[in-house]
Formats: structure tokens, sequence, C-alpha cells
């Protein structure tokens, strides 16, 4: 009985513990409507981009690589897409841009981390800074998204927003392939232990190769969203980068403890994206939510590291 206790606790206790300080913050500041139903649409609408952003980045944690990229691609995925549409005045052509720009960075980062050994850390910030510098000079010629059919696409709505839906269907799909499929059990084996993947017979090249493709996929599906809600941003990204490495991390805290998952990341991000609503409500200061959001990585790594003690332990003898 104490086994199976343990073991909930273990998997389920940090949902639990979310949701209990959602609730014990909402007592204290009962005059917030903080779940009021036009609250948690907005909340959902604008917890999207991260919650895909740290959805890509969780296939390549997952494969066993890290990835800083997305800080700087993200924004300069947005300048494209309002390049693009303001071009073209067309939503598809915008978005197929962004994606496929997204895909062969991507791409390129997964090459010289299988193919040349370099570290995948490194390789993500140098991108990180080269995007940064390639979105400064484009904005110089960049305005906001002009076409209000683009604009309006984040407004449709089938009871939530389409936005929404299709984050959800993103969720799902990707639990199944990792849970569910020969090629999720396969990445999750490179991600855990190359060498038995080796022996077994996995080309573990190729799917580290398929995770960084899948998380560029979703990071120019988050950056084109993201452009329909807001226009454009300038920078936006670089913002964007605690939020995701939180909602990775604080994922990697519940259900599959010490190893990124998809429902974990789902529940991290939408987590985060109830505090900083919280925060906006009752006007924090901006730096006090990045603050925040710095103290809730610590812990999430923290938690990580503790329910993953054991190992530590067993590798250091």
């Amino acid at each position: 009985m104490r086994s199976t206790h343990s073991k909930f606790i273990r998997l389920y206790g940090m949902p639990i513990g979310l949701l209990i300080v959602l609730l014990v913050v909402q007592g204290i500041y009962s005059n917030v409507p903080l779940f009021s139903l036009l609250n948690l649409k907005h909340i959902l609408l604008e917890t999207v981009s991260i919650a895909l952003t740290a959805l890509g980045l969780s296939y390549i944690m997952i494969s066993g690589e890290g990835d800083l990229s997305f800080a700087g691609m993200f924004s300069l995925l947005t300048v494209i897409f309002a390049m693009v549409s303001n071009q073209f005045n067309n939503f598809t052509a915008s978005f197929l841009a962004v994606c496929s720009v997204a895909i062969v960075v991507n791409l390129f980062i997964a090459l010289l981390v299988t193919k040349l050994k370099f570290s995948s850390f490194i390789v993500s910030i140098a991108i990180m800074f080269m995007a940064n510098g390639v979105e400064k000079g484009l904005h110089q010629q960049t305005t906001l998204v002009q076409d209000p059919t683009i604009l309006s696409f984040s407004t449709i709505e089938f009871g939530l927003p389409l936005v929404v839906l299709i984050a959800a269907v993103a969720f799902v799909v990707s639990y199944f392939l990792i849970n569910k499929t020969k090629f999720g059990f396969s990445l999750r084996i490179v991600g855990e232990n190359k060498n038995a993947a080796i022996e077994a017979g996995i080309n573990t090249n190729r799917m580290k190769i398929a995770a960084y493709i899948i998380a560029g996929f979703l990071i120019g599906l988050a950056a084109s969203i993201e452009s329909t809600r807001v226009g454009a941003i300038y920078e936006q990204g670089k913002f964007y980068m605690l939020p995701v490495f939180a909602g990775c991390f604080l994922g990697s805290s519940m259900f599959v403890p010490g190893r990124a998952n998809v429902f974990g990341t789902l529940i991290g991000a939408l987590f985060l994206g109830v505090i900083e609503k919280f925060m906006n409500m009752i006007n924090v200061e901006s730096h006090i939510v990045s603050i925040a959001q710095g103290v809730i990585l610590i812990v999430a790594v923290g938690l990580v590291a503790y329910k993953n003690r054991d190992k530590i332990e067993q590798v250091s003898l």
C-alpha cells in the first residue's frame, strides 16, 4: 500500500500541487476572477505559442539533446511571417514560408549535431545569435501584419479559439506518436540510452534528425499563430526562453519524472500561463513576472534532480 501511495505521489504529486497553489492564490485574491470563462479563454489563447514551442523542445529533449535556438528563431519567424503575408496577403503562403525556414534551420542544427558531433547547446546558441542578427536586419523593412483576414485567424472560434483546438490536436497526436508507436519508443530509447539503441539496431542519427524536424514544424506553427494574434513580434523570443524552458522542466517533474513528456509539458505551460495572467491582473510589474518565472525554472530543475537522485547516486558509485 505504501509503495502504491508513494508511486502515486511521485507521478501525480506535482500537478496536484500546482492545482492547490492556484486554488490557494484564487482564495487569497478572491476579488480577482482568475478562473472566469473569459479569463480561461484568454489564458489558453496567450499560452498556445509557448506550449507549442515547449512541445517542440520536448521532442529534442526526449532525443537526448538540448536547444536554445528557438529564443532567436521565434522572433525571426514572426518577422518573416509579416513580410510574406504583406507581400502575398495569404495565410497559407506565410505559414509554409515560416515552417520551411524553421525546418531547414533545425535540419542544419541536427546535421551538425549528428554528423559532425557538435554540441547541440553550442550550435543552438550560435543559431540563436545569428537569428537575432538577421531579425534586426529584416525588421528595419518590416511592418506589422496588415491583412485583417490573416489577423482574424486567431479570433476564429468553435466553442474555443481555433488555434487552441489546433494546439490540442498537436499535443494529442504527439502523445500517441511518442507513447504508442515504434517511432516514439525508438526516440525514447535513443534519449535514455544511446548505446542500447545502437545495439537494438536503431538509427540514432535518423531519430534525432526527425526530432529536430518535428520541433521545427512546431515552432513554425507557434510563430504563425502568434503572428496572427499580435501582428509581429520584435525580439519577443528572448522573453519566451524562460517560460518555454520552465514549462519543459516543470513538465518533466510529473507523470514520467525526470523525462520530458507531452502532457507534463502541457500542464507546465498552462500553469505558467495562469500565473502570468494572474500577476498581470493584480498589476505586478513585468520584471517581477520574469523573476517568478526564473524561480519556477530553478524549482523545476531541482525537482527533476531530486526525483532522479537514486540514478545520480548510482552513477557516482
